[in-house]
């Protein structure tokens, strides 16, 4: 999964566009009348002005994040590009503005595991949009990653993994990453809400017998050949200078099926879902609403504290570390 961008670029200002001035064209047949020798001459009209019609590109796009993170440490470069091309064109609605469908090879590069596949992009209307994604991923077996387990009551917090990889129990592997992800976004006034939810499916091949692995960019137990779903909710008020300030909710949370957890209800409960929210800051520089190589820049900080974690609410790690993540992102058009 992509660490989460921050601000993402869908907090775009409005540029308003200059007045158009024209003159009403003569009636038909009627030829136009001079204005008299001390007569002034007619003042054209003037027409309220208009927000200027987002640009969509019809071609080739790509967009890159980088981000670091703490507690847990990540850090991590996701890229994409593909084509794209405007669905309903022009649109004086703000609801039907900025529709379009796009094919995207995408990629995620860490120092434990690199990703990548391809990724459907649908947007039907300004404020939904849907992404289906199949990736592979392959582990390289740093950081003691991957590890698998039996059951949900095993130990898989910071501390026993170092143990564990010592014993040799964390090894490379590989899998495939299914998601199905749904953006809502609604902005009124000078505040941005947006909603990103995230359905998972992974499918990895770990130790026979294992039914469990430690997910590293989820940073909690999944359940193999299983599904989780993630939700990232920000509030933001978007200065007219670029600068965003407000607030990130997440949780995320992993299904297990009753079966697979028969006497470890308890404990399942305890380990998922797990939750965190803080304070979210960003800067967007000024976006081109054009074709443009290099377009909308920014910059993105959000500082949490967990509130749902079976080791980071302390555990093993003090509820008053926050966990943080930072970033730069950039798109552009080839």
């Amino acid at each position: 999964m992509l660490l989460k961008t921050g601000p993402r670029s869908r907090a775009r200002a409005w540029i308003l566009s200059g007045a158009l001035l024209f003159a009403p064209p003569a009636f038909a047949g009627d030829p136009p009348k001079d204005p008299a020798p001390n007569d002034p001459a007619p003042k054209p009209k003037e027409e309220a002005p208009k927000d200027e019609q987002p640009y969509v590109h019809k071609g080739f796009v790509y967009r890159s994040t980088t981000a670091v993170r703490y507690n847990p440490l990540g850090l991590s470069s996701f890229f994409r590009v593909g084509y794209q091309r405007p669905l309903l064109g022009p649109q004086d609605n703000i609801l039907l503005q900025r529709t379009y469908v796009g094919i995207n090879a995408v990629t995620t590069i860490t120092p434990a595991f690199i990703r990548g596949g391809l990724r459907l992009d649908v947007q039907p209307l300004a404020f939904l949009q849907f992404l289906f994604a199949y990736e592979g991923m392959a582990l390289f077996g740093t950081y003691d990653t991957l590890q698998s387990f039996k059951r949900v009551s095993e130990d898989f917090g910071d501390v026993k993994q170092v143990e564990r990889g010592k014993q040799g129990l964390s090894y490379r592997t590989t899998g495939g990453i299914f998601t199905a992800d749904v953006i809502l976004q609604a902005k009124a006034g000078p505040f941005l809400l947006v909603s990103d939810t995230q359905f998972i499916h992974t499918d990895f091949t770990i130790t026979p017998g294992d039914r469990f692995y430690f997910d590293l960019p989820f940073s909690m137990l999944a359940m193999d050949d299983g599904w989780m779903v993630s939700n990232e909710t920000d509030l933001l008020f978007v200065t007219s200078f670029g600068l965003m300030a407000g607030a990130r909710h997440g949780v995320y949370h992993t299904f297990f099926p009753a079966e697979v957890i028969v006497g470890e209800e308890a404990r399942a409960e305890q380990i998922t879902p797990i939750e965190f929210a803080g304070p979210l800051l960003g800067w967007q520089f000024p976006e081109h609403n054009g074709p443009k190589r290099f377009n909308a820049p920014g910059i993105f900080l959000n500082v949490s504290w967990w509130i749902r974690n079976p080791y980071r609410t302390g555990q093993e790690v003090a509820a008053t570390v926050p966990y943080i993540v930072g970033g730069f992102t950039f798109k552009g058009t080839l």
